[in-house]
């Protein structure tokens, strides 16, 4: 178990230049009891932390992305044990699924002033975008 797992996760954004992570998902308030240096038990081995992570720079290309997520996965997950984890890059998805990861816990950041401009910006594109998303899934059910 990692001594101070807040800290821990403060240099963990530095060395990958990490913005802002956001747990969300069913567990995320086990994962802050992790970070406060609690224990958790898992009950149901299939359940997982979902871990949403915004960069300070723009994403590495591939196959630099790989190497990146590989190494940022893994120290996460022996920060976070015994979860596993559901890793997201958020700028990788739509504005709608970063809404949602937004909503849930914000456990790291480097600045409030990038926070609020991220969560400004994603609550914008996200208002745009709802409205065909929804028309989409709508027709892709009707196909069903």
């Amino acid at each position: 178990m990692v001594k101070n797992p807040q800290h821990e996760l403060a240099c963990l954004g530095h060395k990958y230049g990490v913005a802002l992570i956001y747990l969300f998902g069913s567990q995320a308030r086990e994962g802050t009891k992790i970070l406060a240096g609690e224990k958790v038990m898992i009950e149901d081995p299939l359940t997982d932390l979902d871990v949403g992570v915004v960069t300070e720079e723009p994403l590495p290309k591939l196959p630099q992305r790989l190497k990146f997520y590989a190494a940022l996965y893994n120290d996460l997950e022996d920060l976070f044990k015994p979860f596993c984890l559901d890793l997201v890059l958020l700028e990788e998805n739509h504005s709608v699924f970063q809404l949602e990861a937004i909503k849930g816990i914000c456990v790291y950041q480097i600045s409030e002033e990038k926070q609020d401009t991220y969560e400004m910006m994603i609550l914008r594109r996200a208002a745009d975008f709802r409205p065909f998303l929804e028309k989409y899934l709508q027709e892709v059910l009707e196909e069903v």
